[in-house]
């Protein structure tokens, strides 16, 4: 009797020291960039404005899987998300795997806009697993 249940103490042990569950996180990577008045183009006599914020070699970002967040900061430290409205100014972006394009353009869509002055972005790569 002692022996079957030594046998099944030492299964036991084996059994849950041999279970161990390992959590296998991706970090994100947040890239800051200062874009200047003179980044701002436009194509469509003032309606429209672009600038384009490029990733390096090292930064981690494949369109068809992982996310991408967008924030722009019109004071120190304070950074607003974008898709958003700001004093009638619409921002949004697109991104591919170079680059995220910020648009801006008047929030009814038909008005010329003087380009905002020299901003602080920030874009966070978020890697997913699949």
């Amino acid at each position: 009797m002692k022996k079957l249940l030594f046998l099944f103490l030492g299964l036991s042990i084996i059994g849950i020291t041999s279970c161990k569950k390992e959590y296998v996180t991706t970090p994100n990577q947040t890239i800051y960039y200062t874009i200047d008045a003179s980044t701002w183009v436009t194509n469509d006599g003032g309606k429209t404005y672009t600038a384009n914020l490029s990733f390096t070699n090292t930064d981690i970002y494949q369109n068809t899987s992982d996310g991408v967040l967008v924030y722009v900061s019109f004071a120190d430290g304070v950074y607003e998300p974008v898709p958003q409205t700001y004093f009638g100014v619409s921002y949004s972006y697109e991104v591919n795997n170079q680059r995220v394009q910020l648009r801006i353009q008047s929030s009814d869509g038909s008005s010329t806009i003087t380009p905002p002055g020299t901003i602080s972005s920030k874009v966070v790569l978020i890697p997913s697993q699949q």
